[in-house]
């Protein structure tokens, strides 16, 4: 409850402010250590409820110092979280190995922090008061401009002299432990670019052999992104989002808890609830069957269970979303794949989710920029598609993979072209790339509403952002399709997007 002390361990200064912060405008009492040494000094003394420490942290981590505190017999009713990230495989499982109550995955969505640790204070004293549904605390906007200009001056600065140390003295691991800190910072003051890119370039860090050039790219990458970062704000979920998910259920099933994590959080923010069960739960069970919406994860182990039969009852009682990699999706059995409504692939982020989930649950989004009501292709008709792309190699390589698909195309190497063509031959489906040079793909789909033109629209997108994908089904796209992309995941999509 507010007012329970907490200590918050982070070797990064602005995350550790900025949680506090946090916090203490919640009602905690908050003491923060950087080192773990730190930490255990000030539990001689200071005596919290809870203690929340990041698991990477220099000399002694976070692990080490769980185990410590499980061994103090003065310790024993302290309930310990850990911060882990996304991007270290296993890290949750080594936190709860560690004797860690619960972890929350980089970057913290600081809406939900509160309530997350609430939760875990809860569970240790059971007459624990919540606060009303919703409220969460404000963070001075003050403190926070102050801390997201030191976070992008110290960003610009290092992210440059890691590419100037590839070329002499350079070491992975410190860089690896650098490039950590940004994710959770990243995340924490509204910087989801820089979050992601660094979760990126951690992730090839931490990949032997290192590959210097895709090291190179994803540094330059960070380091234009601190030098013009995106506004730090909250995205606003669209109005047809909320619309709807409010109030809906969802039964999850077989998620990782990574995953599991992150579309509770989503979920949350939409005002929609999830049950989670695992991949082995019986599928007819009433419980699970209770639910509006379905999120099924697929993977290897668990192609094979009762929830992934096109037979079982809860394809017929509730939509359906698929979760899960690429290639594992890909390589589904058609009938599972014709019969899901919707598609989560790879790394996907929490507005994307909801995105994907409310196209689930609804035929067409209502709104201003939607287009004229368009029925289903006539089963045997063959689809004509336009596709806008300033890559010829791109303009090729899906114009070969459609045509081989019984899909009649025409490409355009620009967005002025792309509008003219749509025009004129009115076909089924648009597929326009986001970042063409003049008329991008965003003011194409723009005008194409504006003229209530009857056509499909699918972005082309190297863009993983959340506001870019949300601000591109405002605009009335149908889906899009994040580069790089596979032939065969376009052509599953444009059929499905045919079908509706």
């Amino acid at each position: 409850m507010p007012g329970e002390p907490i200590l918050v361990v982070d070797d990064t200064p602005v995350n550790l402010k900025l949680t506090r912060i946090l916090l203490v405008n919640e009602g905690y009492k908050v003491m923060t250590a950087t080192t773990a040494e730190e930490a255990l000094e000030l539990l001689k003394s200071f005596h919290p409820h809870l203690v929340l420490t990041d698991i990477q942290l220099p000399g002694m981590d976070g692990l080490e110092l769980t185990r410590r505190i499980r061994k103090d017999p003065n310790l024993k009713d302290l309930v310990v979280v850990a911060l882990t990230a996304f991007a270290m495989k296993g890290d949750e499982q080594k936190a709860i190995d560690a004797g860690c109550d619960g972890y929350i995955t980089k970057p913290i969505d600081t809406r939900t922090l509160g309530t997350r640790l609430r939760e875990h204070l809860g569970r240790r004293n059971e007459a624990a008061a919540a606060p009303p549904p919703g409220e969460v605390a404000a963070i001075p906007e003050a403190d926070l401009q102050a801390l997201r200009r030191v976070f992008l001056a110290e960003g610009r600065d290092k992210s440059r002299q890691l590419l100037l140390d590839l070329d002499g003295q350079f070491s992975a691991n410190e860089a690896a432990k650098l490039v950590h800190q940004w994710v959770g910072t990243g995340g924490l003051l509204g910087y989801t670019a820089i979050s992601r890119l660094a979760r990126e370039a951690e992730a090839i860090l931490l990949d032997r052999p290192l590959d210097n050039a895709q090291l190179r790219e994803a540094l330059t990458a960070l380091a234009l992104a601190f030098s013009s970062p995106r506004e730090a704000r909250d995205t606003p979920i669209p109005e047809y989002v909320s619309q709807a998910l409010a109030g809906k259920r969802v039964t999850a099933v077989g998620l990782p808890a990574a995953e599991e994590e992150r579309l509770g959080i989503a979920l949350e923010r939409a005002h929609a609830t999830a049950t989670f069960f695992e991949a082995g739960y019986d599928s007819l069970a009433e419980d699970a069957l209770s639910a509006d919406l379905a999120v099924i994860f697929v993977a290897p182990e668990v192609d094979t269970c009762a929830w992934l039969d096109p037979n079982a009852p809860l394809w017929k009682k509730m939509p359906v979303v698929l979760v899960g990699s690429r290639d594992h999706l890909l390589a589904l059995d058609p009938k599972v794949q014709g019969l899901a409504r919707e598609f989560l692939m790879d790394s996907w982020q929490p507005e994307e989710a909801l995105v994907r989930l409310s196209l689930a649950q609804i035929v067409k989004p209502s709104g201003g920029a939607r287009h004229v009501p368009l029925s289903p292709l006539a089963p045997g008709a063959r689809t004509r598609v336009v596709i806008a792309d300033d890559d010829a190699t791109v303009r090729a390589l899906v114009g070969t993979t459609l045509k081989n698909f019984g899909f009649d195309i025409e490409t355009v190497p620009d967005g002025t072209m792309a509008l003219e063509c749509v025009r004129r031959t009115q076909p089924d489906i648009a597929v326009l790339d986001v970042s063409m040079p003049g008329m991008d793909g965003y003011e194409v789909l723009a005008a194409l509403r504006k003229e209530s033109i009857p056509v499909r629209v699918m972005l082309l997108t190297a863009r993983q952002q959340e506001s870019d994908v949300i601000r591109g089904f405002s605009l009335g796209a149908d889906d899009y399709v994040v580069k790089p992309f596979s032939p065969m995941e376009l052509v599953a999509r444009l059929k499905r997007l045919a079908a509706r």
